[in-house]
């Protein structure tokens, strides 16, 4: 009799195959998140004065945790943050108030995004410089990982603060 397989926890959260994104591609201006709905304005993610860091995440996911977004997040305070969050607005509005994130929540449907942003797994970070240029992109579980993605626009980020 062969022992029970246990699921592999760190792949759980793979929806599917995903290319590795595109770094130097810009954050679109505009996203359909929904189905039947306008696009959303994101200009805002080519005006930042520091960066930002676009999460994709999604309450139908056993992986996806708001944990490492919150410690990031309070970690490097000074880039600009936004959720691209899959479920109901009581789902999202739960884990806005669980993490105390003060951040923009967006909720999406996952599928229609990765026709436009060819992201097709959560959880997902997006890094973009301050002119909406995706300098890091890939999943994550954890702040270190994070922090990983995250390097290059930390490292512009501390340079220019050791020069102040």
């Amino acid at each position: 009799m062969q022992p029970e397989r246990q699921p592999d926890g760190h792949r759980r959260f793979l929806k599917q195959y995903a290319e590795e994104y595109k770094l130097g591609t810009y954050f679109p201006e505009k996203l359909t998140l929904l189905s039947k709905t306008e696009p959303v304005s994101f200009q805002w993610l080519r005006e930042t004065e520091r960066g930002a860091v676009v999460f994709l995440l999604s309450a139908y996911c056993s992986a996806c945790s708001m944990g490492p977004v919150q410690e990031f997040a309070e970690r490097f305070g000074a880039f600009r943050y936004c959720v691209l969050f899959e479920g109901s607005a009581e789902a999202m509005e739960q884990q806005r108030e669980i993490y105390d994130l003060d951040m923009p929540f967006y909720l999406c449907d996952t599928v229609k995004l990765q026709s436009q942003l060819k992201i097709g797994v959560v959880p997902y970070a997006l890094i973009l410089n301050k002119l909406g240029q995706a300098v890091g992109a890939g999943i994550f579980n954890d702040c270190g990982k994070l922090e990983q993605l995250a390097a290059p626009l930390i490292r512009v980020y501390e340079r220019s603060m050791a020069q102040i």
